[in-house]
Order: structure tokens, then C-alpha cells, then sequence
């Protein structure tokens, strides 16, 4: 009980700023590293998972660890109902979050330095969301994707791609489930960042 109340008295601001150089070392940077060994994958999406959930209640943490036993179950077991479980737990877990992401900066009553991290926070859980589903499809599907090579960066950067909606058009969704993935990724990346900016006008123009 003394330990999670010491856990509940941590800045709330330097937790984002942790996941934020978290969730940039997951997307970033672990794909580059080229390591066969899921270990630092599972390590990352579970201190990603619970950072994610500490801000915003100890209830969140509870199901934040039950989406890490999860995620890391699948990982030892080729039971197809478990992987399914684990993608859509951690993904729900994931749109959960960056909702709360902003209507929490709905809810303040000024912009600072740390309102644009949880910003970023948001659209970077978003992507990590949305590589899962793609790197899913991938695997569900094999082909769903036509990309040169199998490096697990290619779909990383894929996904965060069209989540900008760029697309250059090197990586070409091949089937209707993928396209139809592709689609939403685009919608929900524009529909992000339409609504935080609005947000962030909104409160500098209410100071005026």
C-alpha cells in the first residue's frame, strides 16, 4: 500500500516526458537494432503500457499489467485465440489511453511545454497501436503487404507513414483487410491532429 502511494506521488509530468522517450525509442529506434530476441520488445510495450496507464488511475494500471500478461503469453504460445486476445486488448488498452490524452488537454486551462509532450504522447501511442494491427495483418496474412525485404522496420515505417498520411507508395497494401487498415490509419492520423491543434488554438486564443 506504502509502495503505490509513493507511485502515486511521482510528477505526472516527467511520467509523460519518460513515455515519451519510450514510446520514440519503440518506434524509432528498436526497429533498427535488428534483434531476433522479442525480450526488449516485451520490455518497452510493457513500461510503455504502464506509464501509459499511470496518470491516469490505479484501476488503468491493474488493466494496463493485465495487457502486459497478455501481450507477454502470446509470446510463449503459438494458441491463435490468445494472439487475438492479446492485440485486441492491448489495442482497446491504446485508444483508451490517447482519449484520455485529450480530453485531458481539453480539461487544462492553459498550454505549456508539457501539454504539447502529451501531444506527441498521443500520436506516438496511436502509431504504436496501429503498428501492432498492421504487423498482425502481416502475420495473419501473409503478403498483405508488397514491400522489398522482411526487415521489421519497413512496417514500422509504413505505418507511421500513412499515419501522416505522406505515402509514398514503396510499401502497397496488397489485400482488402490491409486496405481497409490503411484507410482508417490515414483518417485517424489527420483526425488526431486536427482536433488537438484546434484544441491548442483554442485555449491561446481564449488568453487573448
Amino acid at each position: 500500500m506504502d509502495e503505490m502511494k509513493k507511485i502515486q506521488q511521482l510528477d505526472p509530468r516527467w511520467i509523460a516526458v519518460l513515455l515519451l522517450l519510450t514510446s520514440g525509442v519503440f518506434v524509432f529506434v528498436l526497429p533498427l537494432l535488428k534483434t531476433e530476441s522479442p525480450l526488449l520488445g516485451i520490455l518497452l510495450i510493457s513500461v510503455i503500457i504502464f506509464l501509459a496507464a499511470y496518470n491516469i488511475s490505479r484501476r488503468l494500471i491493474l488493466i494496463g499489467l493485465i495487457a502486459i500478461f497478455i501481450e507477454v503469453g502470446t509470446r510463449t504460445t503459438d494458441f491463435k485465440v490468445l494472439n487475438y486476445l492479446a492485440v485486441v486488448t492491448t489495442n482497446l488498452f491504446l485508444i483508451y489511453i490517447v482519449g484520455n490524452v485529450v480530453l485531458d488537454m481539453m480539461r487544462q486551462r492553459s498550454v505549456t511545454l508539457f501539454t504539447l509532450v502529451e501531444a506527441v504522447n498521443g500520436y506516438l501511442l496511436m502509431g504504436i497501436m496501429f503498428i501492432s494491427l498492421v504487423a498482425y495483418c502481416e502475420l495473419t496474412f501473409p503478403g498483405a503487404y508488397l514491400f522489398k525485404g522482411e526487415e521489421s522496420i519497413d512496417l514500422v515505417y509504413y505505418t507511421i507513414v500513412t499515419l501522416t498520411t505522406v505515402g509514398y507508395g514503396d510499401i502497397i497494401p496488397q489485400i482488402p483487410i490491409a486496405k481497409s487498415l490503411s484507410m482508417i490509419i490515414a483518417i485517424s492520423g489527420q483526425f488526431y491532429i486536427a482536433v488537438v491543434v484546434a484544441i491548442i488554438v483554442g485555449k491561446f486564443a481564449s488568453k487573448n
